[in-house]
């Protein structure tokens, strides 16, 4: 599997309208064999409009088609951002009037009442909520 950056910013230097067009004309220009451009790859390219391309785009070629090449992944920074995303999350559903929260908190399957106790202790530290929080238990 071969993967590739491609600078796309020539494109810019089309009209305003052509850039995405010619963007990916300098996608096919990149490689010396004819290869196909793949509908995610295509969607990534044309995904904020005509106007704005990306100014790069990392390709792997599969079978003659070229794909979006997949971020690498490292196992702490993605551990990382769940465990922010968890805790945005929970803010975010403590966030609101006691009732609110309330009904959010029995719409969720299994909510983890610990995890909401801490995120209530650290945006609003409602006392009759962490109450109703260790009940729920």
């Amino acid at each position: 599997m071969m993967h590739k950056t491609i600078n796309l910013s020539r494109a810019r230097a089309k009209s305003a309208q052509k850039r995405a067009k010619k963007a990916v004309s300098i996608l096919k220009e990149g490689f010396s064999e004819d290869f196909k451009v793949s509908r995610e790859l295509n969607e990534e390219i044309w995904s904020r409009g005509a106007k704005k391309p990306p100014r790069k785009v990392t390709v792997e070629e599969r079978d003659g088609v070229l794909y979006p090449a997949e971020a690498p992944k490292s196992s702490n920074s993605t551990d990382n951002s769940n465990e922010k995303k968890s805790e945005d999350d929970l803010s975010e559903l403590v966030d609101g009037t006691i009732d609110e929260v309330k009904e959010r908190v029995e719409d969720l399957e299994d909510p983890d009442f610990e995890a909401l106790i801490e995120a209530e202790a650290s945006s609003k530290d409602r006392k009759s909520l962490k109450e109703w929080f260790e009940s729920q238990k």
